[in-house]
């Protein structure tokens, strides 16, 4: 199993030590479809035990957590788990539980959730496909892996990145919905149910919650405001309501684990 390089955990535990607040306090990571969708694509009962991988502030945890019987978050970032307790314990959630761990290396054992689940963490790894078969592995068979995360378009998808990269030092690659497709049949899965939607916000508040290390914020919004008309970038940035509005593309997957024997070898698919 691939490992994350250690200069790679420093940048995660990094910038979101210091995004933490603004990530949390951003109301479009509260937007009511991108947790919907995890209820409406796992038809949770009640009863099940459910692993958030890369759970950051625990929003999808704690949105979860009234439809199940438990629910664990794990984290990277300690700043993250420790905010994560703080809103659970503010909601009066007594069915989480939050954990500092590797997405690559999850603090469980085999077959051990109902669902594993992770919400806008992929684009932060290096080694996308071993965070994935770890979350195959704790998940029982006849379970379910979701996941949520930017999907480019192909033809857009190396300038996305190339922004998202000044915005963000710990991004790493948005897959697009063919590459996602793809771990998960190299994992064995087969074919998932799959829902496309939009997460869209002002720019400016994007922004002014990211912490660029190499380029301004100022800089940030001229790129996004020239990109309108153009959308290479993949934002569909245009002025909406007198303010310069973007959408991130998202995809939504989720597959049923039906063994857990994947046939190929892992390789670095980040690095390749």
């Amino acid at each position: 199993m691939n490992s994350e390089s250690e200069s790679h955990k420093k940048e995660v535990i990094s910038q979101f030590t210091t995004q933490s607040t603004p990530f949390a306090e951003l109301k479009e990571h509260k937007e009511e479809r991108s947790l919907e969708i995890f209820h409406e694509l796992g038809c949770f009962k009640g009863g099940e035990r459910i692993l958030d991988s890369g759970c950051g502030p625990g929003l999808v945890s704690c949105y979860l957590s009234q439809f199940v019987k438990e629910v664990t978050g794990v984290d990277l970032t300690p700043a993250m788990v420790d905010l994560a307790e703080e809103t659970a314990k503010k909601q009066g959630l007594s069915n989480t539980r939050f954990l500092i761990g590797d997405m690559l290396s999850l603090p469980a054992k085999d077959k051990t959730f109902d669902a594993c689940v992770g919400r806008y963490t992929f684009h932060h790894l290096e080694y996308t496909q071993s965070a994935f078969l770890e979350m195959v592995r704790v998940t029982k068979l006849g379970g379910k892996v979701i996941v949520v995360d930017a999907t480019p378009e192909a033809n857009k998808q190396d300038e996305y990145n190339a922004f998202e990269i000044l915005r963000d030092s710990s991004h790493t690659k948005a897959l697009t919905k063919a590459e996602l497709l793809q771990i998960g049949s190299d994992a064995g899965l087969g074919t998932p149910k799959v829902i496309s939607f939009g997460l869209t916000m002002k720019a400016e508040g994007l922004v002014n919650s990211s912490f660029p290390t190499k380029v301004t914020r100022e800089h940030l919004l001229k790129l996004l405001s020239d990109d309108m008309g153009k959308n290479h970038l993949d934002f569909d940035a245009r002025m909406q309501n007198g303010a310069l509005t973007i959408t991130f593309p998202l995809t939504a997957f989720c597959w049923k684990v039906r063994h857990q024997s994947p046939t190929k070898p892992v390789v670095p698919d980040f690095r390749s």
